[in-house]
């Protein structure tokens, strides 16, 4: 027996100096480059800001440098920043450029002071990137950004100019208007003056009426459409013929502009334009934009062109956007082609036409469209919901307890934000209860539940109910969930609650993140095959590991086959990647945003959210740049051929296949 014991302890004391010796080894054994990018990319995916990442600053290899800076700001707070800052004077160029942009991401506004302060002294690459993260970071704390934005537009760098464009835009500096007006009035680079002339338009600035008139005529469509932008808020009689004019546009997206601006003026002559448009567009993107124009302007002069559009064979998404449009302004007179509709076997046609009956609006469409409450298609119970609670006002308890007691999580989403809005505070036990139960509830559910208990905290403090939606998503299994379950006490009851949200679970281990460091270089690229055509894009593997590595395994394991682009929008977007095909679907998990200083241009792929870090299987591709997007949602690809096919892409286009290629 004494030896048997002797044994055990033999064995345990030499498990005990394994283990320490592995350990020993493991902490001061020499790491590769790319095993120690992947740690840090790791650690990112946790959102903790780790010794390991904070020592990774000081590294030898400038890559590790970056990437490290990078992930510094990616994690956000203020020691983030602090760190961030103190790394502007590194002797590496590309170093103190990197870190300029992370301090952007930090949320710490007390920056932009300092940062300002050391942008002159810095090379114009840097620079630029400092300009901009001032922009991101300012609020209604730094009152002195503005007039200190516009101050590098006379930097001699056209990048420092252009990255002050953009940081007056994003601070919605309105204030340094004039100055930026007389200054693109004089300005040579035309990048610089793209951006001017973004900033203001997006500004909605309408002193700014004679530049656009002068560069409407501009070779770039994106300028042209920028300026088309700027035109719609500005009032003359030259402005409303310019837009009209542009409605001839070569290019769609200009046209498309066009149509939107147009359709926020309710004048005779935009009436007119519009209306008359209706008669020879051939467009199908274009017409469904025609009609959404038609039905925001209440205009009734398109109604005969079409009735007789719809005699022809017209697509879904035409005889849709049409029937909408004609319910809208022809009330019940639309009926019978809404009842049509709502016969069809697409549920795209019948959740159209549960839209079209809540603007018909009239107690003759109530028991239709409590028939689509009973459909077999979540679309369909969703869009009847919507109307039945606007419609039918005096029922709304049935209809809610109803949608709140549906298998699908969309349907119970939209009665909670329902009660929401109405501030239902009788549902709030109920919703109490639901939150309770975290692991049966779907996790976007749960946090559609938080955000009603910030809504309720707000005119009701004192509620149980609420103060225990809010114990309960801090102990949520989700980190998403705390996470903004703790944001609400910082914002609304000043309590720090950051200390009890545990780090985020990763999916990806490190040896996988150093594998892909080690396979894909250079980046990948994913072929997408659709029913218009072929789409190649390159993967950056290199700017957002993570989400290149989640795309890739979901197009291997052939996850988005058979997928539709749901969403589509002119002169913006394509969207597809939801197994859905409603925009509220994905896989079972939650991938983190990589923010990167990538632009969003013409044929930029990036990650569709509902918030920081709610990504997971849906993408999108620009179908013409959109500066605003950048640094607010992940860049993970550049459409490298195949851009014909994406303009031509409609609502409904399929994915047939896609295919992972090493670069």
């Amino acid at each position: 027996m004494k030896r048997f014991f002797r044994t055990i302890l033999v064995l345990i004391v030499v498990a005990l100096f394994s283990v320490v010796g592995y350990y020993f080894y493991d902490r001061f054994r020499e790491r590769g480059i790319e095993e120690r990018m992947a740690e840090i990319v790791h650690d990112e995916d946790r959102r903790v800001l780790s010794d390991k990442i904070k020592g990774y600053l000081n590294d030898p290899s400038l890559e590790v440098r970056a990437r490290a800076a990078l992930a510094v700001g990616r994690i956000g707070g203020e020691k983030a920043a602090k760190l961030l800052f103190a790394m502007l004077s590194d002797e590496s160029i590309d170093l103190a450029a990197t870190a300029s942009f992370a301090l952007g991401l930090t949320g710490q506004a007390k920056y932009t002071g300092p940062l300002l302060d050391v942008a002159f002294d810095l090379p114009s690459s840097a620079a630029a990137r400092v300009v901009a993260s001032a922009g991101r970071l300012a609020d209604s704390t730094t009152p002195q950004v503005p007039e200190r934005l516009a101050e590098f537009l006379d930097h001699p760098s056209p990048d420092v100019r252009q990255a002050a464009c953009y940081a007056i835009h994003n601070a919605d500096a309105k204030s340094q208007a004039p100055q930026l007006i007389a200054h693109l009035s004089k300005e040579s680079d035309e990048l610089v003056r793209a951006a001017g002339l973004f900033a203001l338009a997006r500004m909605e600035v309408k002193q700014a009426t004679d530049l656009f008139v002068d560069n409407l005529a501009d070779p770039d469509p994106f300028v042209r459409a920028v300026c088309v932008r700027g035109l719609g808020h500005c009032e003359s009689s030259k402005v409303h013929h310019l837009l009209q004019m542009s409605l001839n546009d070569a290019n769609h997206n200009v046209v498309a502009q066009a149509i939107a601006e147009l359709s926020r003026k309710k004048d005779k002559k935009a009436l007119a334009q519009l209306a008359k448009r209706v008669e020879t567009e051939q467009d199908e993107k274009l017409l469904v934009a025609l009609f959404k124009g038609l039905q925001e302007q209440d205009n009734s002069q398109a109604v005969d062109a079409t009735w007789d559009l719809l005699e022809r064979q017209q697509p879904a998404n035409v005889v849709a956007a049409a029937a909408i449009y004609l319910a809208a302004v022809r009330k019940d007179k639309a009926v019978n082609l809404l009842d049509s509709l709502a016969a069809e076997h697409d549920p795209f046609l019948r959740a159209s036409s549960a839209e079209g009956y809540a603007l018909v609006g009239h107690k003759n469409v109530i028991p239709r469209l409590a028939g689509l409450f009973s459909d077999d298609d979540p679309m369909v119970r969703a869009a009847a919901f919507d109307g039945l609670v606007r419609v039918d006002k005096s029922n709304q308890d049935y209809y809610l307890k109803k949608a709140l007691a549906d298998p699908d999580r969309v349907i119970q989403e939209l009665a909670v934000d329902h009660i929401q809005s109405e501030k239902l505070i009788a549902y709030l036990p109920q919703l109490t209860g639901m939150m309770s139960t975290a692991t049966v509830v779907d996790v976007d559910l749960r946090r559609s539940l938080v955000q009603t208990a910030r809504t309720f905290l707000e005119h009701s403090p004192e509620d149980p109910d609420v103060a225990l939606i809010l114990i309960n998503a801090l102990m949520d299994p989700e980190y998403i969930v705390r996470r903004e379950a703790a944001i609400i006490y910082k914002d609304l009851l000043g309590e720090d609650r950051f200390r009890v949200v545990p780090p985020a679970p990763t999916r990806i281990k490190v040896r996988d993140i150093q594998g892909g460091f080690e396979k894909y270089q250079p980046n990948p690229y994913a072929i997408i095959t659709t029913n218009k055509g072929e789409v190649e894009m390159e993967l950056f593997f290199d700017v957002a590991p993570l989400t290149v590595l989640n795309f890739i395994e979901l197009a291997e394991d052939g996850f988005y086959e058979g997928l539709v682009f749901h969403r589509v929008a002119p002169n913006f977007v394509v969207q597809g990647g939801d197994p859905r095909g409603d925009g509220c679907g994905g896989p079972p998990y939650m991938i983190r945003c990589e923010y990167s200083s990538e632009p969003y241009l013409r044929g930029t792929v990036g990650v569709a959210t509902s918030g920081k870090d709610t990504g997971g299987s849906q993408f999108f591709i620009t179908v013409s740049p959109q500066p605003h997007l950048k640094a607010r949602y992940t860049v993970f690809g550049q459409v490298t051929a195949g851009m014909e096919v994406v303009d031509q892409i409609v609502r409904g286009d399929v994915i047939q296949k896609i295919i992972i290629e090493e670069g």
